[in-house]
Order: C-alpha cells, then sequence, then structure tokens
C-alpha cells in the first residue's frame, strides 16, 4: 500500500514538472468572425469552438466592409478563466502577414469583461484611423495583412511561466483603387506639422455619437409591408364607402377605367420604389395619366353636361 501511495506521490510530482516545464497557456471558446457590409449583407460567417479551429481566411477588403470578433477566454483546458485567471493585455494587431516588416503595425487594445472573460473587436474600413491609412497607402497593393489576436499576462510567480496566445484569425488584401481612396484623405507631412505648431486653425471636433442612417434602417420586408399597408390602406376606405352605390348599379366602363387607372398609378409608384428603371416609368406614367385623364373628362361630361 506505501509502494503504490509512493508511486502515485512520484507520478503527481512528475506531471507537476512536466506542466511546469511546458507552461500554462490560454484558449477561446465560442468565438464568432463576421464581415459584412453596411447594409447587413454577409461576406464572412465563421463559428469557432477553440484556438485550433481557427483558420485565418483571406479577404479582399472593401470599404464598407465591418469586422466583428467576439471571442470567450479560455485557458488550456478549455475552461472559462475568471478572477486572477483574467489576462492583462489583449490586443488585436494589424500587420504584415509575412512578418517581413514587423515595424509597420497598427494595435487595438480591447477590454474583457470580468463577469463574460468576453472580449470582441470591431473595425469599419470607412472608419480607419489616420495612422492605419498612411501606413495602408505607403505599404502598396502588394501586401497581404494579418488581423492577429494576442492574449498575454504575468506569470503568478517567477517559477511559473504562462505561455501568450498569439492567434491570426483573418487576412486582408487592399486593392489599388481603395487605397488610391485612402490617399486621398491622406495628411500631408507638411500640413501635419503646421497644425501642430499652430500656423493652422484647428479642426471642428464634432461628436461621433450620431448614428448611421443605415444602422436605423429596418429590413427590406418590413419596409414593404409598410409600404403595402400605406398604399392598401386608401383603398380599402374607399372601396368602404362605394359598396352602398356599387350593390345598387353596376360602375360604367369610364368609372371601371378610372378605377383601374388609379390602381395601376399606385402598383407603377411601388414598382418604381423598389426599383422600376427610368425608362420603364415614362412610357407607363403617360399611357397611364391619358386612360385617366379620358375616362375622367367622360364622367364630367356625363355628370354635369347631360
Amino acid at each position: 500500500m506505501r509502494v503504490v501511495r509512493a508511486l502515485q506521490g512520484l507520478v503527481a510530482v512528475m506531471g507537476a514538472c512536466v506542466a511546469l516545464v511546458q507552461g500554462a497557456s490560454y484558449d477561446i471558446k465560442d468565438a464568432r468572425l463576421s464581415v459584412q457590409s453596411f447594409d447587413g449583407s454577409p461576406r464572412v460567417s465563421e463559428r469557432y469552438a477553440s484556438k485550433d479551429a481557427v483558420q485565418a481566411k483571406q479577404l479582399v477588403a472593401e470599404p464598407d466592409d465591418v469586422i466583428r470578433f467576439s471571442f470567450t477566454i479560455a485557458d488550456g483546458a478549455g475552461n472559462q478563466v475568471s478572477g486572477n485567471s483574467l489576462p492583462q493585455q489583449v490586443w488585436v494587431v494589424l500587420a504584415d502577414a509575412s512578418q517581413e516588416d514587423t515595424a509597420r503595425s497598427f494595435v487595438w487594445p480591447l477590454r474583457v469583461r470580468e463577469s463574460s472573460a468576453g472580449a470582441s473587436f470591431n473595425l469599419r474600413m470607412d472608419k480607419l484611423s489616420p495612422e492605419v491609412r498612411q501606413m495602408l497607402a505607403q505599404q502598396g497593393s502588394d501586401k497581404v495583412y494579418a488581423l492577429t489576436l494576442l492574449i498575454g499576462s504575468f506569470a503568478p510567480s517567477a517559477a511559473e511561466r504562462l505561455e501568450a496566445l498569439t492567434l491570426p484569425f483573418l487576412k486582408l488584401e487592399f486593392g489599388a483603387k481603395f487605397l488610391a481612396r485612402l490617399s486621398t484623405t491622406l495628411v500631408s507631412a507638411r500640413e501635419l506639422a503646421e497644425t501642430e505648431d499652430g500656423f493652422r486653425p484647428m479642426r471642428d471636433h464634432f461628436h461621433t455619437f450620431a448614428i448611421e442612417p443605415w444602422q436605423t434602417m429596418p429590413p427590406k420586408i418590413v419596409s414593404l409591408a409598410v409600404a403595402c399597408m400605406i398604399i392598401v390602406g386608401p383603398w380599402l376606405l374607399l372601396v368602404s364607402l362605394w359598396k352602398p352605390s356599387a350593390l345598387t348599379r353596376k360602375p360604367t366602363l369610364d368609372e371601371a377605367k378610372m378605377g383601374a387607372s388609379l390602381v395601376a398609378f399606385e402598383l407603377q409608384a411601388l414598382w418604381y420604389w423598389i426599383g422600376m428603371p427610368f425608362y420603364v416609368l415614362v412610357p407607363l406614367t403617360l399611357v397611364n395619366a391619358y386612360s385617366l385623364l379620358t375616362s375622367a373628362r367622360a364622367m364630367f361630361t356625363r355628370t354635369f353636361v347631360s
């Protein structure tokens, strides 16, 4: 019995020594990567259970792209970290994917929520900082950049080692048109120096709390439903008012033609709002207007002249 306990103790000590040599490490779980345009059209949508499942996809960046990457920080065993185990540094780095030029990079620090050990990263291509635009414009369109997640912390003691997590999750290419558009918004070195030295007036600062219009637009199906309600509502009221007279006599040809023209105008307006070409709109409008005027003139003549 003592021999068995001695062997168990020896195995435990050896396991602790091996763990001490290898060091602890960080992992992620419940990660989600999405790249979509302003109107919500998805380009990339991926979910990852751990860091081993992350494969950095290569993508050509568009000016209206919005990149979102959210994750939960876990330990090497896959358990969510908490308390003193939370990392002290969490970054996302944009740098050359080939690692030939490590001096040119940009870092976004991330805030980790203590309650859930989660963090998220959002990047809009239309609101890149001047430093990032300057870096991309100087490097040119032949470079491939990598967005890399870095998670690190100090070890609890000098005898332990805590390995940092370096995880590339997306590779980006910037086309020549995109870089040319960025170059037009860059500030020259002379203008920057003149502004810093006080030779130029400071630019007006506007608050950034306004909500972009595309963020408040409802889905297209909701807009279509509201438009149908607005169009159908008045017609229901009109038909309800016409119903008593319609039961006593049948409508004449001119009255039917006028009602059909009004319906055609409503449908034409709805079609134009959805996407009718202008060269189709003009002839249809002329035909409907002619039919409506002729029927209205005939009804006016019969009602007031006779």
